[in-house]
């Protein structure tokens, strides 16, 4: 995710609001169903009895149902990738372990198979990989959320305006291992708890395998981090430095918030070596600030933007 298109997003976001007054605007989001809880972030409600991704002593969070504020969303497990971690009801998961080499025979067909399948390529990338090249980037709108105190001239105003930023991407960019989702992470460690579905294809000479995150527009993941949880393992992230570095000390944000719906990578594995030679990414969320403040002058309370990343990797070796 470029920092530009970030700020940039912002910014005209912003715009609409200024034509409102230089005073406060007051939005009424409702929080839909969750699971986690941001590392760092301390601006949510309480009450709740889901738990963070990242620090397990943060305070709970509290999630209500959009259309109804006393429903309670289900639980969502999220694991670390760690060699054990704990899903709901105390059942222990082990983390699948990397082997040296794909399925000996016939296509992998239990979620546990197929992960070890994806997990055993992805982390031969840093090793074998002659090149990594991202081919496509682009960052839509997703399902049309952008929810402004429900008043439909602000919000079709500011759609417009991010909708000029939102651009397809499709030059070459050189990277390597670490460039690739998640970010950083060269030697990955999947559970089947972090993976709500997997399914693998058999396409002739290589598989097709497609790994789905745990949440749901139902049931979102707060702020997965790379490497962790169950988007965090899957697919391209929104990072708070991306979002706060970009603003600088012109626009300052107060509880900043990345809500993740079932995000997805599709890879395609070489048969014969069990190297993945390309990958496709799509993550969608909803960016939540508690409050964004521009120059002193403006303010925004609860904020909700959807945004879907659409990222399609090539590796060579």
């Amino acid at each position: 995710m470029k920092k530009s298109r970030i700020i940039l997003l912002a910014v005209s976001l912003l715009l609409v609001f200024a034509l409102t007054a230089c005073g406060t605007v007051r939005i009424e989001i409702p929080y839909d169903n969750v699971s986690g809880l941001f590392g760092g972030g301390d601006a949510v409600p309480a009450g709740s009895d889901q738990t963070a991704a990242t620090d397990p002593t943060v305070a709970p969070i509290e999630t209500l149902q959009p259309s109804d504020a006393s429903t309670a969303p289900a639980e969502s497990t999220t694991a670390s990738t760690g060699e054990s971690t704990t899903a709901g009801g105390g059942e222990t998961t082990t983390a699948v372990p990397a082997s040296t080499a794909p399925a000996s025979s016939g296509a992998p067909s239990t979620k546990e198979e197929i992960i070890n399948l994806y997990v055993t390529g992805y982390n031969k990338i840093a090793s074998d990989a002659k090149s990594v090249v991202r081919t496509y980037d682009y960052t839509y709108q997703y399902n049309d959320i952008l929810e402004i105190n429900n008043n439909a001239t602000l919000e079709k105003l500011a759609g417009t305006l991010m909708n000029q930023f939102m651009k397809e991407n499709t030059e070459e960019v050189p990277g390597d291992a670490a460039s690739l989702p998640p970010v950083g992470v060269t030697q990955l460690s999947i559970s089947p708890s972090q993976v709500s579905k997997a399914t693998c294809e058999d396409k002739g000479d290589y598989y097709e395998v497609t790994l789905y995150s745990t949440g749901s527009d139902d049931n979102w993941e707060i702020d997965s981090q790379a490497g962790q949880g169950s988007a965090g393992v899957i697919g391209p992230l929104l990072r708070t430095e991306d979002v706060s570095g970009a603003a600088g000390s012109f626009i300052k944000f107060e509880g900043l918030h990345t809500w993740y719906s079932t995000a997805h990578v599709t890879a395609k594995i070489d048969k014969a070596t069990g190297h993945i030679t390309d990958f496709d990414f799509k993550t969608p969320c909803v960016l939540h600030f508690d409050s964004v403040t521009a120059a002193v002058v403006v303010k925004v309370s609860n904020c909700n933007l959807g945004m879907e990343f659409h990222q399609i990797w090539k590796v060579t070796y």
